[in-house]
């Protein structure tokens, strides 16, 4: 016993995890309660990326270890058990001095567990189509989206440090605008930049609600050039590169404050590349969880028109949800492009517009004049954009319900006040074109 204890001690102290696991296991089996054994089993799993496992024997291991508490916060975190993680780094960081130079570091991850904890109470219930293990150097092309959603082009920058980003490009269907990721001071932003008459303008940086000291990248605008989908490290990331939505409120002339989509498609690893497909009732996402370097997965779901949030009593059955463990599948049955167009006209039955006394228009295309059938398409499509910002306002406010922090609150706030705005703004600007477009209409049928 003591030669095998010896033995596991020195492939410890060499940081030979893998054989020194498999040593303080035998040494368990006889003696299962010895706290050291379990607390180098602990470690031994900790910096094999083992984290269950490491859960397991940290808590085991008794009170007596000083670091226990912060290799408990890092595995906590990886298994979702955000609560308890936030825990054992408020512990931890009990135990420092006001000058110790890891509070700065420690309380970055503090901060993010909390984060993670409040977006684990919003976890959403997705339908996955399929997923899939690729390449990271060319995932993209993966992505079969559209046509009329535009194009994303992939190239691989190296930057200072050798490390390695992804410029992606999106060009919009009409050609006549890009947004792009690049590194001017060693960072990724994203950027903007509008077709002229002879070549493009001078590009320009896309918000400054949206890039930041941290690392921006994987820009897709939607077709109603208001909302944006990105990627983003920064404070307000969980983990690597998150997720982020934001919408361009015309009245500021600049993006609202992006909002962290959360999980199931954010986690502690990256995740990025969000593409919606209207058309086709598909989206699809990147992650490098649980993958090699090289690889990443594509998940492609089945976006839903209002959020819907798994509940469950089971924690377990939530944090697997969040991880996407536990997969909902989406039916087999795959709608064609005509098909969603056609459904998309059926459900225009509901079309209804009063030109004068004697004539309703019922459908879009009874406007003849070519100008008046523009307006009232775009109309439409302002009514969309009022009924998703509606939809964000719902869900932010449930979400200031549940804040507990004054600071949260705040930003919740300022981001409803913005919306609300915005929703006054798309109302007016839908109103302007339901007018404009019957006028022409009237204007059109006295000339016949």
């Amino acid at each position: 016993m003591a030669q095998s204890a010896s033995e596991a001690e020195s492939l410890f102290n060499s940081k030979q995890y893998a054989k020194a696991k498999t040593m303080y296991e035998e040494l368990l089996r006889k003696k299962p309660n010895d706290a050291l054994n379990n607390y180098r089993l602990a470690r031994c799993c900790y910096e094999l990326n083992q984290y269950e496992d490491a859960v397991k024997y940290f808590e085991r291991s008794g009170n007596r270890y000083t670091l226990k508490d912060l290799y408990l916060g890092e595995a906590y975190f990886h298994t979702y058990r955000f609560d308890l993680s936030v825990t054992a780094y408020q512990t931890f960081i009990a135990t420092l001095t006001s000058t110790d130079e890891r509070l700065e570091e420690l309380n970055l991850k503090l901060k993010k567990s909390e984060l993670a904890a409040r977006l684990l109470n919003r976890v959403e219930d997705i339908a996955v189509v399929d997923s899939q293990v690729v390449n990271k150097t060319d995932f993209l092309r993966y992505y079969k989206f559209s046509k009329e959603l535009g194009t994303l082009t992939q190239q691989r920058l190296l930057l200072r440090k050798k490390q390695a980003q992804d410029k992606v490009t999106y060009t919009t269907q009409r050609g006549d605008r890009l947004c792009y990721s690049d590194s001017t001071r060693g960072n990724m932003d994203i950027y903007s930049s509008f077709k002229l008459l002879d070549g493009w303008s001078a590009p320009t940086s896309i918000s400054k609600n949206i890039n930041t000291a941290a690392n921006e990248n994987y820009p897709f605008l939607m077709p109603d050039g208001i909302t944006m989908y990105f990627a983003s490290d920064g404070e307000n990331s969980i983990g690597g590169y998150d997720l982020f939505i934001t919408r361009y409120a015309p009245g500021t002339q600049s993006f609202l404050v992006p909002e962290n989509i959360g999980m199931p498609f954010n986690s502690p690893a990256n995740d990025y590349m969000m593409v919606m497909d209207e058309l086709q009732k598909t989206g699809w996402f990147a992650t490098d969880r649980n993958q090699p370097a090289d690889k990443v997965m594509i998940y492609k779901f089945v976006p839903n028109d209002v959020k819907i949030l798994f509940r469950s009593e089971n924690t377990d059955s939530v944090r697997m949800k969040a991880q996407l463990k536990l997969i909902r599948k989406a039916k087999k049955t795959v709608k064609t492009e005509q098909k969603v167009f056609q459904q998309q006209t059926e459900q225009q039955s509901g079309f209804s517009v009063v030109i004068n006394d004697s004539t309703i228009y019922t459908k879009p295309e009874q406007f003849i004049h070519l100008q008046a059938r523009a307006k009232i398409n775009e109309w439409i499509k302002l009514n969309a954009d009022i009924e998703k910002v509606k939809t964000d306002l719902s869900t932010w406010r449930d979400s200031y319900e549940l804040e507990e922090t004054e600071d949260a609150k705040n930003k919740l706030s300022d981001r409803i006040l913005t919306s609300e705005a915005l929703l006054i703004d798309l109302k007016k600007q839908a109103g302007e074109c339901l007018i404009e477009a019957v006028n022409l209409e009237i204007s059109n049928s006295s000339k016949r």
